[in-house]
């Protein structure tokens, strides 16, 4: 076999793991973060909360064309009309839940409602209301990458169903959306001097960290890029060196410069999440990534959608209420209210809804997630 043309098989680990009735690693790498996202909002300034994010949008991209490539396969279709049912179910319910509790618990408190910040959450549009106007550090701050999620789900399905046919012209054009996302950044940077919030919260600017996912399934599922996969997993070692510059680039790099984020580290983390996830996949079964299938932590990761939801709306509070006590009481009241609060929109909002979903007979994994299975020998790219 030519090895430039290295097929998934090849590696039976990474195969195993695409294979298996639930992807693993991917929960709890998913509670991971959301835990970033935590530590920060809770006030660990060190902590990388914005790389938690970023791995949500890489996580998503993934998660969605994997399950989109899964209809393609059974049906030789895509249905646009199940696919937004089930986002729809999945998202809209503990999303409309939550932004009501809040409006009304800030009503009841007698504190001043943003209402323009609120309503461009209601319609998914705060990611530009906070690049226009900056993050008003709002109960509803944190939406924005809610509403850069909803938009990916407008944009994507439409641009796969044109592509379907071609996983080799789908590598290109996702491959040419990320240069392309990378070159407008570097243009709003170098020429434009368009303000920080722009870069960190518009649709515009962080696509390509969606893409980064979208990209990843693809060639898993194509068997394209196997000898970058080689070299990735060749030792569970490697983990550490991605890890090494992935928060190299997270944490110091304004270091380097003060516009570093903006030109670079939101250029090169997408690819290095993307990368990690590999290795996680290919490594699930060894004891560095077990810790990732902890039932405890899978939990977690089962709950991220709505411990995001509800971290703005009580991690402040609850610091507040504790301040008479050390930092770590402070946190772990704030962290067990924050659990218990998602705990209850997950099972009383979102299991509800979850079992509506219907997937034209492809059944699920326990995540809600359709998994094709990876390329064999003889498929084409």
């Amino acid at each position: 076999m030519n090895k430039a043309h290295w097929r998934i098989e090849e590696q039976p680990r990474l195969a195993a793991a695409l294979s298996a009735g639930r992807i693993p690693a991917l929960d709890g790498l998913r509670a991971v973060a959301v835990l970033l996202v935590i530590f920060y909002h809770f006030g660990f300034s060190m902590v990388p909360g914005g790389s938690g994010v970023l791995i949500f949008f890489v996580l998503s991209g993934f998660l969605i064309t994997w399950l989109l490539l899964a209809e393609n396969d059974r049906y030789g279709d895509v249905s646009l009309a199940q696919f937004y049912r089930r986002r729809v179910l999945r998202i809209f319910p503990a999303f409309y839940a939550w932004w009501l509790l809040t409006v009304l618990m800030l009503l009841a408190a007698g504190k001043r409602l943003p209402w323009p910040h609120a309503l461009s959450a209601f319609c998914y549009a705060s990611n530009y209301y906070n690049a226009w106007f900056g993050d008003p550090n709002t109960a509803f701050s944190h939406t924005w990458s809610l509403a850069i999620e909803e938009q990916f789900y407008l944009f994507w399905p439409f641009v796969f169903i044109r592509l379907r046919h071609s996983l080799r012209r789908m590598t290109f054009f996702l491959g040419g959306v990320i240069l392309a996302v990378c070159l407008w950044r570097w243009l709003l940077y170098f020429a434009v001097s368009a303000r920080q919030s722009w870069f960190y919260a518009s649709f515009d600017t962080r696509l390509d960290g969606l893409m980064w996912g979208c990209l990843l399934a693809v060639l898993l599922k194509s068997g394209a890029g196997g000898r970058c996969r080689m070299m990735l997993c060749r030792h569970p070692a490697l983990m550490f060196v991605t890890l090494a510059l992935f928060f190299g680039s997270a944490c110091p790099g304004h270091l380097v410069f003060e516009g570093y984020r903006d030109a670079i580290g939101l250029a090169v983390e997408p690819a290095l999440i993307a990368a990690l996830m590999v290795q996680l996949l290919n490594w699930s079964e060894s004891a560095l990534v077990r810790w990732l299938e902890w039932p405890a932590l899978r939990w977690l990761g089962r709950l991220s959608y709505s411990l995001y939801l509800y971290q703005q709306l009580t991690l402040y509070s609850i610091r507040k209420l504790f301040a008479a006590h050390a930092v770590p009481v402070q946190l772990a009241a704030a962290v067990t209210v924050t659990v218990l609060l998602a705990a209850c929109s997950y099972y009383l909002i979102e299991r509800p809804f979850l079992r509506l979903k219907q997937s034209r007979g492809i059944e699920p994994d326990k995540s809600g997630r359709l998994l094709p299975q990876p390329a064999t020998a003889g498929s084409r790219v």
